[in-house]
């Protein structure tokens, strides 16, 4: 280990590098990467105002003449896998049943119609106009989709829905117990490289923040910038260093973030991978500019190679589609181990199930909007999703179907594949919406170097605290 990842982190000694090993073994928990008004049912009732018989072919029960309106989020996935979605319910009903609309606006779009008790059957509930999941749940807008996860897939009867999802997936989308959420699409979280661009000049991806210090020296004295970043959307490198630290800490860091606990930013993990943040700054690896960019200026920059090193979620390409310049061959990688002894290997991947869809507890066709994600899970569904949008659907073996991927499809799923069990996100900024806005907050002071990574820690240590004791929120927990 380098003095200057050594300096990172205070007390680190064998014995609690053992000691961190042996209680980070594998986190499973994957979280929502995406993101109101009053109705609800219990865990486990059925979510329809009624249906059809029961059957192989609909084992659900859905009226198939009942109308099913659909809400797709038109973001960084775009809309017309939605499309293609409704066509396959509609051959499944057996006429044009199904409608879908799209939009930037969610919230704004929709509130007035839960609030009027008629909401869409089915939404897309992402962006950054989302509705607070969290309030809808408070309220009882959302149905129960126990239901989903019992059904068989439509691909093998034999076969619940439950058992193809993901690990993690149905905890994150699941608020007191209750599935509430589905989260649909593979995300992950990591460091994005042109690979031509690293072939010819001989430049290896680093697994260390050790290995990452020494490439970013060589890629500076080259004359390129090492890193960019979106220094408006500043929740993105928040999610980096909540990465490194929980690979160095394991589960307890994860744990201690999400159920507010008083040590939750107040540790030696944390402060090393806040620590290794500051360095990018204090060493001027990052580009000129970068704290004035939003995430497509951010990415358009890094595609005219202004800069080598990009951190993002696994949509990159299809966010930039049409500007990726032949050739340049994007690839993602795991975010680097802060150290050689972090808990949790390095292939281990802050991701798991995003892009949530929900189905509105007062809608006339609950069943219906079951079985539209019923359908949605399925492979034909599931590979026309990967095809338009060059993302992985949230199911185990995604990956296995892909045809024709490209480098940056092909590294997601290698990357997926490679973290198995090592698959994890934190939900406190999904369940607490004043601490995602002190996540933003106190990241962009500590890139831009207006807060040391110690007054990062004790930043977000008392925003923590101050939700922890506000009688008014409502709490989550994850064990």
């Amino acid at each position: 280990m380098s003095e200057r990842v050594r300096n990172l982190l205070p007390g680190v000694t064998r014995r609690t590098v053992i000691k961190s090993a042996a209680a980070g073994a594998a986190l499973v928990g994957t979280g929502a990467l995406g993101a109101c008004a009053a109705g609800g049912t219990a865990s486990g009732e059925s979510s329809s105002n009624g249906g059809g018989e029961k059957t192989a072919d609909n084992p659900l029960g859905v009226d198939k003449s009942a109308a099913l309106e659909v809400v797709i989020f038109n973001g960084g996935y775009g809309d017309q896998y939605g499309t293609e979605h409704v066509g396959l319910y509609n051959a499944w009903a057996g006429g044009q049943v199904a409608t879908m609309t799209s939009t930037v606006k969610i919230a704004s779009t929709l509130q007035p119609r839960f609030a009027g008790g008629n909401p869409p059957e089915v939404i897309d509930n992402s962006g950054a106009d989302a509705m607070p999941t969290a309030t809808l749940v408070a309220q009882n807008q959302l149905a129960d989709l126990t239901p989903l996860l019992d059904a068989p897939t439509i691909d093998d009867a034999n076969v619940k829905v439950r058992d193809i999802l993901l690990p993690g997936a149905v905890e994150s989308g699941s608020y007191d117990g209750v599935f509430r959420q589905l989260g649909y699409v593979f995300s992950m979280w990591g460091f994005w490289y042109s690979g031509t661009l690293f072939k010819d000049k001989g430049w290896q991806p680093a697994k260390t923040w050790d290995e990452f210090l020494a490439l970013c020296d060589k890629i500076k004295s080259s004359g390129l910038a090492p890193f960019i970043h979106t220094g408006v959307h500043t929740q993105y490198m928040s999610t980096i260093a909540e990465t490194m630290a929980t690979k160095h800490g394991g589960r307890d860091i994860v744990l201690g973030i999400d159920n507010l606990k008083p040590d939750g930013w107040a540790n030696d993990s944390m402060l090393a991978a806040a620590k290794a943040i500051q360095q990018l700054q204090d060493e001027g690896y990052i580009l000129d500019g970068a704290e004035g960019m939003d995430h497509t200026t951010s990415q358009t920059q890094w595609l005219l190679g202004k800069a080598a090193i990009i951190p993002c979620g696994s949509w990159l390409e299809n966010e930039m589609k049409g500007k990726v310049p032949d050739g340049f061959d994007m690839v993602v990688q795991p975010t680097p181990s802060l150290t050689t002894g972090d808990a949790m290997p390095y292939p281990a991947i802050n991701g798991g199930s995003g892009e949530p869809f929900i189905v509105g507890e007062q809608s006339k066709n609950k069943l219906g909007g079951l079985e539209y994600l019923r359908i949605m899970l399925g492979k034909d569904a599931t590979s026309k999703f990967a095809e338009l949008t060059g993302s992985l659907a949230a199911v185990k073996d995604a990956g296995k179907t892909l045809s024709s991927p490209s480098t940056a499809l092909k590294s997601v799923a290698d990357a997926s594949a490679a973290a198995g069990e090592n698959i994890f996100s934190l939900n406190y900024a999904t369940w607490y919406s004043t601490l995602n806005d002190a996540r933003k907050r106190e990241m962009a002071n500590l890139t831009t170097g207006r807060s040391t990574a110690e007054e990062y820690c004790a930043a977000m240590q008392k925003a923590s605290d101050e939700v922890a004791a506000d009688p008014k929120i409502k709490k989550y927990s994850r064990s």
